[in-house]
């Protein structure tokens, strides 16, 4: 009996035991080893097991082990996994190290973060590594040749002028083709605020956000991964982040940079002389034997007579840029900050053009609760900029210097501004600095957000936020130009203000199911809304150029105020699962409600869905050591475009329709209640390589964007008192290739090398539209079956060389005089339809402006504390309509001439390529054509720079923890065939229909810096 009892009592014990085993329960806290917090979702797997937990809001775990595990495996993103033997122990407490490259691998997505092999959308990161040491002055800038299928071009050397960008080319006609910017998490405005014209220039909203507080941007360029933006992402969305504080010890900076700006290229022009005996002989062939300029103008006409003035010289100058950025970061467990404030300072390389910028920031987070956590971001820029008119307009500084004859001298003996009395262009000089022409803008951008964890994978977040901008303009043409002189001066005041505020709540819920399965769900309500105010005033007749406000002009020439506004209304779900990082799918679906569109067409619904697979995390490819990482992906979707003014879907009335000094009003618009989104369906396939331990990376994308419901102007008959009605009409499509390669080809102890190059291609079709084909800016022209940026008009056919010539040749222009008529050394033209004539039917697709390919190259070299870094862009494929030549090689007026025109045909010299010198030019010989168009392809050195970091070891005496000094180079040479002052060049600024179109534009400038980055 003893022995039962005894044998039943080790039974017990054993089965006991082995209870025990299976049942021991672990407990700990997880923290991050950098700054000590806790780290709230990291996976805790019983290895050799199925059991998993995650970490609470606090790093707390708890987990029961069964007794074939031997240790816990810990593991969280953007930190390296950790396995620690369970032995005896029932409490672990452990700290993760951070992984650079896991962290380098983590990307900022609509709404939140991803790891990069999740990611199943196309996007591009820059980091602000990439973009230290370059002298940009906005965002858009740090984007030129580092993305692929991002085409930026900075149109004009204008200090804080409109910059374009093209996300996978042109997506609409009638509406804004450029991207939506979302600046921590906040829509912000864009484009330009000015009212008062300064020929193709614009401002540029964006020139008010400091590139120094710049962290990472992000290029949403598919519409998977932009389509969570819903109507205002059809052109693609730019997510810009910028720097936060760190639990650390506070951090000083302070980054500062000189440097000289020149001008890259001067055209030659004809001196004084030369001019005289040009117009000379131009008048003789209009008006015959015994006529010259001074038959025409009345003054003499001997050349020796005249000055010789290098107008070009007198308004380019070697300008000085410079910035100076301080900034504090740092912070403890509870709460981390980021101070900053800087000064940015550029004088054009145009007398009386310049840009200043004052800006600060301060984000703020704050862990209020264990469960509670508070951001604040706020940043104000002021910026003032001074402005001389240029671009498309022949007032303009550099216009002038081109188009005022050389003959004319910068002053009169009696100190008075040189004047051409037959001409209007002003006396460049006058122009820039006797004009007031100032545009001040400050902007207050700030958000605040709460986010409170209700479970340790379920977040509330609820933000508020305010883009604040106000902009002001102030104009004054003085007797001393001949705007002013004809009005006894004229001036003109205009301010803007937008107040734009969005309010989000966002619901995310992130939890990893047996270790294998993630899923990722997130539901936002948003609503956005916009107040747009304006004043805009002109008044002439000023008593003297020392009265310059409104209030001394004798004549109030208008006096106006408007205002306008928008809302719109969002509702978003999310969905992302990947299992075991091989297969990752991806779903969203957003609903807009815009008060822009039809009251029948109000919301509109923007659907997508992408898929990726890791494919070097199946087991055939596990031992295949070449390759580190394979990713195929796809995804399809459709986005919106909502950029079409506020009240075009409206019925308007307008006042002003007075009579009798009585007030009326009059119908101004007709509405359409059906007006709704431009919709483009977006489809992408690509693959993302790496070989060699990620040594070689490669990333390849092929894309189909086609827009339809285009917002275009539907053609009425005039009898309805209206000439069109806003529509939805016509198709667009974009297609194209994306090629990204990075290499690191040595990495050695003392000396590294590595190379990024990025390609794209893209094609752009213009599939209907409504009415007939049009034209657009100088050339350009619009029709189904053709492509954007389409460049129209004549083929040449060379120079006549005799009267047998012209008789046997279609008809050009026939008189009844000689002198009016088409005459040797005139140009011929191609008589397309044979009808015998020259017509406007003669006319064909001569060109496009829309370059068919572009990219960067960037390599970067470091050998012990020396780092050189070279940076080439480059484009190609279209051309350009050099419509500058038109004026400046005419001969047909009284405009200054390039040396172009010293070979003209003569009877001594029966050139076959320039025509003769015909005042009026009776011929047309300038009319638009081929004669005009040239190769647009370019590339260019963008940014170089050397740069030099001290050792630890000598910074330790000095008490510093990092210091920098570096030179650098921007735009130092181009290597084009085009003959104007800048092939990246587009008159029109931020235009759809006429890009590549060069009008005596305000060139880029060649800059040399030297700077410093220092850090206490």
């Amino acid at each position: 009996m003893k022995q039962k009892l005894l044998s039943m009592f080790f039974v017990c014990l054993m089965l006991a035991g082995a209870a025990f085993a299976q049942d021991k329960r672990v407990t700990g806290k997880v923290t991050s080893k950098e700054d000590g917090l806790p780290l709230p979702g990291v996976s805790v797997k019983a290895t050799g097991s199925n059991v998993v937990t995650q970490t609470d809001a606090n790093g707390n775990y708890s987990i029961g082990v069964p007794a074939t595990a031997k240790s816990l495996e810990f593991s969280f993103i953007g930190f390296l996994s950790q396995n620690v033997a369970i032995g005896s122990k029932t409490a672990i407490n452990i700290s993760l190290v951070t992984d650079a490259k896991q962290l380098s691998e983590i990307v900022v997505t609509a709404y939140g973060t991803q790891r990069r092999a999740d990611v199943t959308g196309a996007q591009s990161s820059i980091k602000a590594a990439d973009i230290a040491n370059t002298p940009i002055l906005s965002p858009e800038q740090a984007l030129q040749g580092r993305a692929a299928g991002v085409q930026v071009t900075q149109s004009s050397g204008t200090p804080g002028g409109g910059i374009s960008i093209r996300i996978r080319g042109t997506s609409s006609i009638g509406a804004s083709s450029q991207p939506l910017y979302v600046v921590d998490g906040v829509p912000i405005s864009t484009g330009s605020y000015t009212q008062i014209g300064a020929g193709g220039q614009t401002s540029n909203a964006l020139s008010d956000i400091n590139p120094n507080d710049i962290e990472s941007i992000e290029v949403l360029k598919d519409a998977a991964s932009s389509a969570i933006y819903g109507s205002r992402a059809a052109n693609g969305v730019v997510i810009v982040n910028t720097k936060r504080g760190a639990n650390q010890t506070t951090k000083i900076s302070f980054n500062s940079y000189y440097g000289q700006q020149e001008v890259n290229k001067l055209l030659p022009l004809i001196s004084g002389q030369q001019y005289i005996e040009l117009m000379n002989e131009a008048v003789l062939n209009r008006r015959g034997p015994g006529n010259n300029y001074g038959t025409l103008t009345g003054l003499s006409a001997d050349p020796a007579t005249y000055a010789n003035t290098d107008w070009q010289n007198e308004i380019f100058r070697t300008a000085p840029i410079k910035n100076y950025d301080l900034s504090a970061r740092g912070g403890n467990d509870k709460t981390k900050f980021s101070i900053s404030g800087s000064y940015f300072d550029q004088e054009g390389i145009v007398i009386a053009s310049g840009f200043k910028r004052w800006s600060g920031r301060i984000n703020v987070d704050n862990q209020a609760t264990e469960k509670l956590k508070l951001s604040l971001n706020a940043g104000f820029n002021s910026s003032v900029s001074n402005r001389i008119n240029n671009d498309n307009n022949i007032n303009g500084v550099v216009s002038a210097s081109i188009l005022l004859g050389s003959h004319i001298p910068v002053y009169n003996a009696n100190g008075t501004y040189g004047k051409d009395a037959v001409s209007s262009v002003d006396n460049p000089v006058a122009s820039a600095l006797e004009r007031i022409f100032l545009n001040t803008n400050n902007r207050l951008l700030t958000s605040g957000s709460a986010e409170y964890q209700i479970l340790p994978s379920l977040t509330f977040k609820s933000q508020l936020s305010l883009d604040y901008l106000t902009s002001k303009d102030r104009n004054y043409n003085p007797t001393t130009t001949n705007t002013g002189a004809a009005s006894a001066g004229a001036g003109s005041e205009g301010q803007n203000q937008e107040v734009n505020y969005v309010t989000e709540n966002i619901l995310n819920f992130n939890k990893t199911f047996a270790s294998k399965h993630i899923l990722n769900l997130t539901g936002v309500f948003s609503y956005q809304e916009s107040n747009y105010e304006n004043l805009f005033a002109a008044a002439t007749g000023f008593p003297t150029n020392d009265f310059t406000r409104l209030s001394s002009g004798a004549v109030r020439v208008t006096t106006a105020s408007g205002g306008s506004s928008y809302a719109l209304e969002s509702y978003v779900a999310r969905a992302n699962y990947s299992f075991n990082n091989k297969y990752v799918l991806q779903g969203s679906v957003r609903v807009d409600g815009s008060s822009r569109f039809g009251a029948d067409k109000r919301y509109g619904t923007f659907p997508a869905v992408s898929a990726a697979w890791n494919v070097t995390e199946e087991s055939f490819l596990k031992n295949v050591n070449e390759i580190s990482n394979l990713k195929l992906r796809g995804s399809y979707g459709i986005v919106g475009n909502q950029e079409i003014g506020n009240f075009t879907s409206l019925q308007l009335v307008g006042g002003g329709a007075n009579y009798l000094q009585q007030s009326g009003l009059a119908p101004s618009q007709l509405g359409n209640t059906i007006l709704s989104w431009e919709n483009t369906a977006s489809i992408d396939l690509g693959f993302d390589l790496g070989m060699f331990k990620n040594r070689l990376t490669f990333t390849f994308d092929a894309y189909q964007k086609k827009t339809e419901d285009l917002l275009l102007g539907q053609p009425l008959v005039g009898s309805s008192g209206f000439l069109s009605i806003q529509s939805n009409i016509g198709k667009l499509e974009n297609k194209g290739l994306e090629f990204g390669l990075t290499g690191v080809i040595l990495d050695k102890k003392d000396f590294s090398w590595t190379s990024n190059v990025n390609l794209s291609f893209n094609k752009n079709e213009v599939l209907a539209i409504s009415g007939n084909p049009f034209a657009s800016g100088f050339a350009s022209w619009v029709a189904p079956g053709g492509s954007l940026g389409d460049f129209r008009g004549y083929r040449t056919d060379g120079i006549f060389q005799s009267a047998a010539e012209i008789a046997a040749a279609p008809i050009h222009t026939v008189t009844a005089s000689a002198l009016t008529s088409t005459a040797p050394g005139d140009q011929r033209f191609k008589d397309l339809n044979g009808d015998g004539r020259i017509t406007a039917d003669d006319q064909e697709i001569i060109g496009n402006g829309m370059p068919t390919y572009f990219g960067g190259f960037t390599n970067n070299f470091r050998y012990k504390n020396f780092d050189l870094s070279a940076f080439v862009q480059f484009s190609g494929g279209n051309q350009i309509y050099n419509n500058t030549r038109g004026f400046s090689e005419g001969m047909n007026s009284i405009f200054g001439q390039t040396t172009a025109v010293l070979n003209r045909w003569t009877p001594t010299n029966p050139s076959t390529t320039m025509p003769r010198a015909v005042y009026q030019d009776p011929n047309n010989n300038r009319r638009t054509s081929d004669r005009f168009l040239e190769d647009g392809d370019f590339l260019r050195m963008k940014n170089i720079s050397l740069s030099y970091t001290f050792s630890p070891q000598f910074l330790t005496k000095l008490k510093v923890s990092n210091l920098k000094l570096y030179v650098a180079g921007q735009n130092l040479f181009t290597i084009t065939d085009y003959s104007g002052l800048d092939p990246e060049v587009s008159t029109f600024s931020d235009t759809n229909t006429a890009p590549g179109t060069d009008f005596l534009t305000f060139p880029q400038s060649k800059t040399y810096t030297f700077g410093l980055n220092l850090t206490f």
